[in-house]
Order: C-alpha cells, then structure tokens, then sequence
C-alpha cells in the first residue's frame, strides 16, 4: 500500500512540475522574459528525473524539456545549446517510432532543432538529417492535415540553406515550389499569410539571380502585400520592410533604376526605426543602410550619402548588443568603402583596428578552441585583414601602432590561450568580484536585462584596464611593451598586403621601416604557389623540387632578405648573432631563415651570416625570454621514439641522443613503451623532449595533426596545448611537417604542432618545413647535441640562445657533408628563444 501511495506520489509530482514547466514557457512566450524560461528549464529537468526510461509519460517531459532548450538557444546562439535538445529528439523519435501517430511531431522537432545547429556550425550533415526528416514528416502530413503547413515551410527553409550552401538549382527551385504550396494554405485572412508572402518573397529574391528579373519583380509585389499585412505596429513589420528593400536594392542592381534604390534606402530607415538602440537587429538594419548609401554616394556623389554611410558603419560596428557577426560586417563594409579613398584614411585605419578588437573579444568569449577557428574562418572574409591594416598604419606614419596590430591580429588563438588565462587567474586574485561578473551570461536575460549586462560587461573590462597592469586587457598591447622581443637581437616583422608590403626591423630601443617594391605581394604569392605545388613531389622527383627551391630561396634574397641584411649593418648587428624572423601572412610558409645565395656564384647563404630563429607573435617571444631556466640546472631529456618498418633510422637517432645521457637526467619511451598516455605522464617531469616518429599534417583540420606513437595512438596538436608544462624549456620534434602549416589554414595562425609545443610550456623548438629524409634523423642529433654539450657549451647548454646555435651549427656540418640536397638542411628551423 505504501509502495503504492508513494508511486502516485512519484507520479503526481511529476505531472504538476511538467505543468508548471509548460506555464512558465507560455509566460515566457507572452512577455519574452527570460526568467520564465530558466525556470521552465528547471521544472522540466526535474519532472524528467521523475520519468525514467520507460516511464508511460517519458516522452512528453523530453519534448517539453527539448522545446524549453531550443527556445534558450534562440536566444544564445551558442551550437552547444542545441545539442542536448537534439539528444532529447533523438530519443523521443525512438518512443515515437513509425506507425505512432505523433511520429511526425518528433521528426518536425529533431529536423527544425538539426537546421538551427547547421545555421550556427555549418555541419551539413546536420542540414542533410534536418532535410530527410522534414520529407519523412510532410509524408505524414497530406493535403488537408492542421500541420501540412509548418511541414512544408520547414521543408522549405532546410532546401533554402543547402542551396545557398551548395549551389544546387534544384533545392532552390524545389523550396520556391514549397513555398507557393504553403501560401495556397493561407488564402486572404489567414492569419500566416504575411509569413507566407515574406518566406515566398524571399526565395524569389535569391532566384532570380539564377533565373530572371521575372522573379524579382514577383518577389517585390509579394513583399508589398506582406507589408500592407504587417501595418505600423505588427511585430514582423521591420522584417518586411527589410526584405521589400533588399528586392528594390537588388532591382536597381540590375536596372540602374534610381527610384528603386532610393525607395529602398528610405524602406531601411524606416526599419531602422523599429529597431531602436539595444535591439539585437539593429546591427543588421545599420549595415543594410549603410551599403545602400554607399552605393548611392558612388551614383550621385552627394555628401550627405557618405556622412550617413560612416556613420551608420561606425554605430554598426560599436553596438554592444548586436551579433558580432554583424558588427565584423559592418567593418568590412567600413574598410572596403574606405580603402582607396586617400582623404578618408584615417577612418579606414579607424575600421581596421575596431575589426580587430572585435575579433579579440569574440575569441576571449568563445570557450572552445575548435570554435574559435570557426570563428575566425566566418569572420575574415577579407583575405590578409591584419596585414592590410597595419600597411594602412605603416602609411600614415605610425609604425609602433602598425606593430601593436599585427600583434594583436596574428596568432589570435594562441594570444588568446595564453594571454587571457593568465590574467583571469591574476584577477580572480585581486578583486573575484570582476571575474564573475565579467563571465555573467548577459543571453540568459530579456531584451532589456541584456542590454544592460551587455554594457556593464563593457563598464567592467574599462574597469579592469585600471588596474596596474592590465592595461591592455583583452586589447592591444602597447608597442612599448612589445619592443622587448628584442632584447636577445632584432625581430624582423614583414607586413606582407596587397595594398603595400613593408618590413619593421625591431630593435630594444629603435624601430627602422623598410618598404618594400610595389607587386611583392604578388611575387611573393607566385613563390608560395610554386613551392606548395613543388612539395607533391618532393619523393618523387627530387631534383626538380630542389630546383624549385633554390629559385625561391634566390628570389627571397633579392626580394626581401638582402635589403634586411643591409639594415642589419647599418645598425650594426654583429654577424653570427641572432635574429628573429616574424612574417605575416602567406610569407609565413617561406624558408626566410635560408635565403641566398647573397651574391652571385658564391655558396653563402643566410645562415652563413645570422642564427635565425622564428616566433608566431612577439608575445610569445617575450613569455619564452621571461620563462627560460637558468644555465646551472641539469636538463631532464625524455627521449620517445617510434619504431616501424617505415622509420628504419629511429632506434639509431635515440641511441645518439643517449649517447649524452651523463649530462642529463634521461627517461627514454622506446617502441611499445611510446605511447600517448606514457609520454604526456613522463613530460611533467621533464623539461627537455627529443620525439622521434612519424609527423602527419591533417589538411583542413590542423588541431588534428600528430605524432604517430606505438600502439597506433595519436599524439595530437589539440592533446598538445591542453598540456600545462611549466617547466618545460626544449624540444627537437625529429618528425615530418612539424613546423609546416597547411596550405588550407589561416596562415597568420602559425598553427603546427611546433607551435603547439611552444605554447604549452617549451621556450625553444626545433622543427621541420616539410618531409624529413629517415637518414638525416640520427646525424642531425649527433651534430646537435655534441655542439650542446661540447666542453665549451655545456655551461651554457640551458641559456637563451643555446639551442639555436645548436641547430646553426649541426646545418652547417650537414650542409658541408658530400651529397646533401638543399632541401634536407633548409628543412630544420628553430622557433622561440
């Protein structure tokens, strides 16, 4: 009996909290506040806990429970937030399998949450799932059934995006026919008809640029209609006054009408208006505005076009409450209009540098690294934005602001790896109370609430700006504080941009600006092409990859690197010091450190005249200065190497580095015992790495490159910098492609598994460009380390500086043995301190 009561217990609650749930969601739909839905959330969840697997009425929390979420992601935007409601359909659709008569409503539910996470991804196996679930649904839903219509336009919109994913006519054309099945649904008076016209309206608009101005014209009368349906005062009447502007835009662009684009201009404004300050559309109006007078200042030249066109980009850019996305938008629009107009260039610059600060706070935002190079992939759609920029600085003068741009756009992900961690721990230290409130999700709250946590998190970053030495917090670092990179020799920063190419030479105390020819841009893009296509067949024809080589470590010489070297001697910079090279752009996949020969018929080359070594950023430079042990300490050498049938050289390359085992504290992971898990143990203990193993680069996807390690495990570029080691000082990754960035990647990123390696701890690394010959593995370690430990350096063995002239040195002898190709020894490169 009381088994019995407790379960009606058990099930009563569960009832009341699911409609307790269910009146807090409606509440929240009726007043928008965010509040209702949290608790919602919460009431759900619980009434869920209370229906376990195979509970009669499981299925209606997790529909209830999904629904909630996928609200809450609406207004988030985060992909992560639609996961769960989408694990929530799935298993749903399991408790509604075919032949259940709500089958269909769980195929609607898990088809539009998939569409949400593809529109905020990209993932197009989740539009192709959204798509094959939508059709499965319509099926059950023929002519006559109460949700054909929500069928069809879901249908619809899922065709929409692929199209304009894909390019295929035929998912367009398919959902325009949707699209008129579902107005056929809603005659004159139907409530739905104005979302109708506005949805057919829209996909008439995209196309006609396939089809004809047929189309268009359609597509404008079918918004005209929707407007009369949406009257002062409905709430989708921004939208249709948006979508009816884009029509007449788009006409004009066709016709050259001007009436057309001035209707569409005055049709902006107007939806602007319902879009006030803090409206998280506002953005999208700004930069609808802006590129419409745009065009229009260009037709007629009015004045009064562009002051509204700068300052609708301006206000686009700095709304706090707009999507980045948008505000990304709006600089780009700022740039690309400001670019060739001389009179407007500090307003061009004044674009580039909001650009960057805004990609900065996005990233420092954004929790996961993967999403982070999403983002940065989404957002960049002007190639070399960074270089571009600070070669608009470079023009005006201001060479230190030039520096601190690219600084602060190159090597976003590891700047902000690194550089947010440490503050945040810093700050949590001296006031917690800024931490939390800087991390309080301001999506979490109505419109209103939102607005106002959105700039009380602006108020807190300015107030963390006045604390000693935070200053730059989540913004640029001052060119000041960046001109110690320098202190152990220059740092040669080259600003590679399509507009005008410049090198920055660094000095602890002095900056001197080199210009370079116009057309490097070009020349220098000629080089990568070329030596990218060359390395396909670096096995295979050798000869003509060395070919290919030469000419561009020649051209290298005679386009940048001697006018540097000429530098260098003017300042007086000793031969046989170091020198750091900092490229941007695609110039950072060139061999810069082997250029020559310096003159003609002779066999000098760079390297021959200055030790050079590479960093991604000169922050990272600084850190590996600031963090190098002193030279009294003895190393820890972890040794791992792989061995198979592939890697002949690789037991003999670990037997000399063993060789110097009494200098040091040596572990070694030979064969089976060098796996993934062994070596991420062993290296807390250990402040030098010698790997020997296969290096893979993974085209378009660089966090998954790796180390191949016994056992087939993976040692991967994302296992890397999840690693913390700080005591780590040096690391000789003896691997293929270890410095290499792959050709589909964003160059500025430096993204390898060197630079990996020197994130997660190591000041100093040495890696490979391309394919490493098996036999150079146990030379190169023999030479090298006999340098290291020679009875002239190994006092010095841990200084800065002493693994670089390591490398020179084992190139030098390697260069010097009879038949050595060009590309074995222009392959080792040294990056870091």
């Amino acid at each position: 009996m009381g088994a019995a009561l407790l379960q009606f217990c058990h099930f009563d609650r569960a009832s009341l909290l699911n409609w307790l749930g269910v009146r807090h969601v409606k509440h929240f739909e009726q007043t928008g506040h965010l509040g209702y839905l949290n608790k919602g959330i919460q009431l759900n969840r619980e009434a869920l806990l209370l229906r376990p697997v195979g509970h009669p009425h499981r299925v209606s929390s997790l529909n209830d429970l999904s629904v909630c979420l996928s609200y809450h992601f609406q207004y988030t935007g985060r992909p992560e937030d639609l996961d769960e409601p989408i694990q929530l359909d799935r298993e749903a659709l399991l408790l509604h399998p075919e032949g259940h008569p709500d089958h269909g409503f769980s195929l609607n539910n898990l088809s539009v949450d998939l569409l949400g996470r593809f529109e905020q991804t990209g993932h197009l196996e989740d539009l192709d799932e959204s798509i094959q679930l939508n059709r499965k649904a319509l099926l059950l839903r023929p002519v006559g059934h109460p949700s054909r219509g929500a069928s069809l336009n879901n249908l619809s919109m899922g065709l929409s995006s692929r199209f304009q994913q894909t390019g295929r006519l035929e998912d367009l054309n398919e959902s325009i026919q949707l699209n008129r099945d579902t107005l056929l649904l809603c005659p004159v008076g139907h409530p739905d008809r104005g979302s109708s016209l506005n949805n057919l309206g829209v996909g008439l608009g995209i196309c006609f640029k396939h089809t004809g101005l047929e189309d268009l014209d359609e597509s404008i009368q079918l918004n005209r209609e929707a407007l009369l349906l949406h009257p002062v005062g409905h709430r989708d009447r921004h939208s249709s006054l948006n979508n009816l502007s884009v029509g007449l835009h788009d006409r004009f662009g066709q016709t050259g009408h001007l009436e057309d684009l001035n209707e569409s201009i005055q049709l902006a404004r107007d939806a602007l208006l319902l879009r006030p300050v803090g409206h998280p559309a506002r953005g999208s109006s700004l930069n609808n505005l802006s590129v419409r007078v745009r065009i229009r200042c260009r037709q007629t030249g009015h004045e009064e076009d562009l002051t509204e066109f700068l300052s609708a980009v301006k206000e686009a850019a700095e709304d706090i409450c707009s999507p980045v996305s948008d505000r990304l938008m709006a600089v780009q629009n700022w740039v690309l209009f400001t670019q060739p107009h001389h009179d407007l260039a500090r307003s061009n610059l004044d674009a580039y540098i909001t650009g960057l600060s805004l990609i900065s706070l996005s990233l420092s935002m954004t929790p996961i690294i993967s999403l982070q190079y999403q983002h940065l992939l989404s957002f960049i759609k002007l190639p070399e934005f960074v270089s571009d920029g600070a070669s608009q600085a470079i023009q005006l003068g201001q060479l230190g602001l030039a520096v601190e741009m690219i600084e602060q756009g190159r090597g976003l992900l590891w700047s902000e790896l690194r550089g947010l961690q440490a503050p945040m721990d810093r700050i949590q230290a001296l006031d917690p109370s800024l931490v939390d409130e800087l991390v309080q999700d301001p999506f979490g709250h109505n419109l209103s609430e939102k607005r106002r946590l959105l700039h009380a998190q602006s108020d807190i970053i300015k107030r963390i700006h006045k604390i000693p030495g935070f200053e730059t917090f989540l913004g640029r670092k001052s060119f000041d504080e960046l001109k110690s990179a320098a202190k152990h020799g220059p740092v040669i920063v080259i600003n590679c941009s399509r507009y005008k190419s410049d090198v920055l030479v660094i000095e602890e105390h002095n900056l001197v600006w080199i210009p370079m020819v116009r057309g490097f841009y070009e020349e220098v893009k000629t080089l990568v092409q070329r030596l990218t296509e060359a390395k396909s067949y670096i096995k295979a024809a050798p000869k003509r990859y060395n070919h290919v080589l030469r000419e561009t470590l020649q051209d290298l010489w005679d386009l940048v690197v001697s006018h540097v070297v000429a530098v260098l001697h003017k300042l007086h910079v000793p031969e046989k010091s170091r020198i750091f090279w900092c490229p941007t752009s695609i110039l950072s996949t060139l061999p810069l450190h082997a250029a020559g020969p310096v003159s003609p018929g002779t066999k000098k080359f760079l390297p021959d005249l200055y030790i050079s070594s590479y960093t991604p950023t000169l922050t990272a430079l600084i850190t590996a200065f600031n963090t190098t042990k002193s030279s009294s300490q003895v190393p820890h050498l972890l040794v791992a190497g792989q061995y198979d049938k592939s890697l002949r050289r690789t037991e003999e390359e670990i037997h000399e580095v063993l060789q110097y085992q009494k200098h040091m504290h040596t572990t070694s992971l030979e064969g089976p015992t060098a796996t993934k898990e062994a070596l991420e143990k062993a290296l807390v203990d250990h402040e030098w790495l010698h790997i020997a193993s296969h290096g893979t680069l993974v085209p378009g996807n660089p966090f998954s490159s790796y180390f191949s390690l016994a056992g087939g495990s993976r040692f991967t570029l994302l296992d890397i910098i999840r690693l913390n080691l700080p005591n780590a000082t040096f690391a000789f990754l003896s691997a293929c492609h270890t410095a290499e960035q792959s050709p589909d990647s964003i160059h500025d990123e430096v993204i390898h598994l060197a630079a990996a390696m020197q994130f997660c701890g190591f000041r100093s690394v040495v890696g490979t460009m391309w394919e490493m010959a098996d036999v150079d593995g146990p030379e190169m370690a023999k030479d090298f380390y006999s340098y290291l430990f020679s009875d002239e350096n190994l006092s010095r063995c841990n200084e800065v500086g002493a693994q670089a002239r390591a490398l020179s040195d084992a190139v030098r002898k390697m260069r010097e043995r009879k038949g050595v190709t060009l590309e074995r020894w222009v392959n080792f490169v040294h990056i870091g301190a």
